[in-house]
C-alpha cells in the first residue's frame, strides 16, 4: 500500500563552502512535497550556493521529482550559485534525466567525488559566468602565386 512506503530522506552535510545533499527513497508526487521543503531550507540555511544533489540513492524518480529539481536549479540560478546533480550512469533516475533530455539542463556527474571536486575549483571564481570562446586568430591574406590566378601574368 502507498501508506505504508518509507517517505525519502534527504542526508544533508558540507564539504569546506560546498553543500551536499543526498536524496534516498523514492521521489514521486506523493513524495516530493516533503523532499522540497527539505530542499529549501537547505538553500535558506547556506550562503555560498555551491550545491550537490547526489541522486544514486533514489530508487524511483518520478517528473515531480525532476520538476523540484528544476524548481530549485531555478532558485541557485536567481542566486547566481551552482548546482551540480550526481546520476550514476545506470539507473532510474538517470533515465529518466536522459528520456525527458534533463541532462541537458542539468551540470552532470557520475560520482560524488567528481562533483565536489568541481565546484570546489570554482569556489573563489565568480559562478555562472559564461563561457566565451577565444577570438580567432587572423588568417592572413593569401600570398599571390607568381603567375597564378591571383598573380598574373606582366
Amino acid at each position: 500500500m502507498p501508506g505504508d512506503r518509507a517517505a525519502p530522506q534527504v542526508q544533508s552535510w558540507h564539504v569546506g563552502s560546498v553543500r551536499v545533499l543526498r536524496l534516498i527513497g523514492e521521489l514521486d508526487a506523493v513524495t516530493v512535497p516533503g523532499v522540497a521543503v527539505k530542499l529549501d531550507e537547505a538553500l535558506r540555511t547556506f550562503e555560498d550556493l555551491l550545491l550537490v544533489v547526489d541522486l544514486t540513492q533514489v530508487t524511483f524518480i518520478a517528473s515531480a521529482g525532476v520538476g523540484a529539481l528544476v524548481q530549485m536549479r531555478q532558485k541557485i540560478q536567481r542566486r547566481q550559485g551552482r548546482l551540480i546533480v550526481v546520476l550514476p550512469p545506470q539507473g532510474r533516475a538517470r533515465r529518466l534525466f536522459e528520456l525527458t533530455r534533463m541532462v541537458d539542463h542539468f551540470e552532470v556527474r557520475l560520482t560524488l567525488p567528481e562533483a565536489v571536486s568541481a565546484l570546489r575549483g570554482h569556489e573563489s571564481r565568480p559562478l555562472l559566468t559564461e563561457k566565451r570562446r577565444p577570438a580567432p586568430e587572423p588568417t592572413p591574406p593569401p600570398t599571390p602565386i607568381p603567375g597564378g590566378p591571383s598573380g598574373g601574368m606582366p
